[in-house]
Parts: structure tokens; sequence; C-alpha cells
């Protein structure tokens, strides 16, 4: 899907949807993106009706993780500071999410760890790139938005059409299926990514 190379394209559509919270410190809905990644995780972990909630909670994470730089910008209070604060509480999320999903029910600890390493290496190419002075990359198919967006599909798919298979030992459902995608992709992007700066440097 590669979202994040659309995001020029879906500028002013997010600057339209910031508006509204412009009054608000970035940094403050930077932290909101991970308390609905907490609250995420633990409709998860809860599971039962409150499963529900888990697309809810995930979109609205990622509506304030879409908006907490474009405030920032619109405010002129975009820094490095800031920056930092972004990248790592996108983090923190990415961690909470993966828990999430990878210590219910639906799922074992062992995925959870796959996927988040797979999330994780992705990101730190795509930031590695940003410290040695080529500039941040974001390509690939499984960037942040893909992620949050495939999170919320098949949090989706695990209430509507849950199913649970054991294919030579590995158990498969929606749950896993999504941190298992994380985890093949994650690694495949991530090599991208250190191909295209190891040629760029």
């Amino acid at each position: 899907m590669a979202l994040d190379s659309k995001r020029e394209a879906s500028d002013k559509y997010v600057e339209m949807v910031a508006r509204p919270f412009s009054s608000l410190n970035p940094n403050f809905l930077s932290a909101l993106s991970v308390v609905f990644a907490a609250a995420f995780a633990a409709a998860y972990l809860i599971s039962g009706y409150v499963l529900y909630l888990a697309p809810v909670f995930v979109m609205i994470s990622a509506f304030f993780d879409a908006i907490d730089g474009k405030v920032a910008r619109m405010r002129n209070l975009a820094s490095k500071r800031g920056d930092l604060v972004d990248h790592f509480l996108d983090r923190v999320s990415d961690i909470l999410l993966s828990a999430g999903i990878g210590f219910s029910a639906f799922s074992h600890p062992a995925y959870a760890f796959l996927g988040l390493e797979g999330i994780l290496l992705t990101s730190y190419m795509g930031t590695q790139s940003q410290a040695l002075g080529i500039g941040r990359d974001y390509s690939g198919i499984v960037g942040r938005a893909d992620r949050l967006l495939l999170i919320f599909i098949f949090s989706i798919l695990q209430i509507v059409i849950p199913f649970s298979y054991t294919l030579y030992g590995v158990l498969i459902t929606p749950s896993t299926v999504i941190l298992l995608w994380f985890f093949i992709a994650g690694n495949f992007n991530a090599a991208q990514r250190f191909i295209r700066a190891y040629r760029k440097l």
C-alpha cells in the first residue's frame, strides 16, 4: 500500500482535519495517540465485547498520530526536540499495539516479538537514513500508516470472521496473520531501505 508515499497528496486534507485541534500542544496530541494505542491493547487483552472497541481505538490513535506533526507546523512549533518526542512515542505505540495483539487470547507472545522486530527494524532504517544525512526513508510496503490501517482491518476480521487453525504446530488467526506479515514484510522493507541508503552513501 505504501500510504506514507501519499503524504504530500493528502497534506491539505490532513490540515483540514487538524485545524480544529490547532490550539493543542503537538506533544499532547502525540501522547493521546499512545493513550489510544494502550486502549487498543487493553481491548484485545480483555477480549469479549470489549474487543469491538479495538478498531475504533486504533483509528483514533492513527488520527492523532497523523495530525500532531501538522499542528506543530501550523503553529510554527516544529523542532528537532518535537521530532524526537514524536518518534519515541510512535515506537511506544508500536510496542503497545503489537503486544496487545500478540499477548491476547487470539495469538501467542512469540508472534508479538516477531511482528515487533519487523516493525522496529523498518522504522530504524528509515530514521537511520535521516541520521546519516540522506533524508528520511518512508518507502516500502509496511510504513506506519500502512501498519495502522492493516491493524484496523485485521482487528475487524478478528471480530467478524474469527477463525483459528493450527498448521504444523503454527497457530493461525487473523491476529497472527497480521503479526507474521509485519515480520516478513518488515524485514524485506528494512533490507530495501538498507540497500537504498548504502547506495546513496
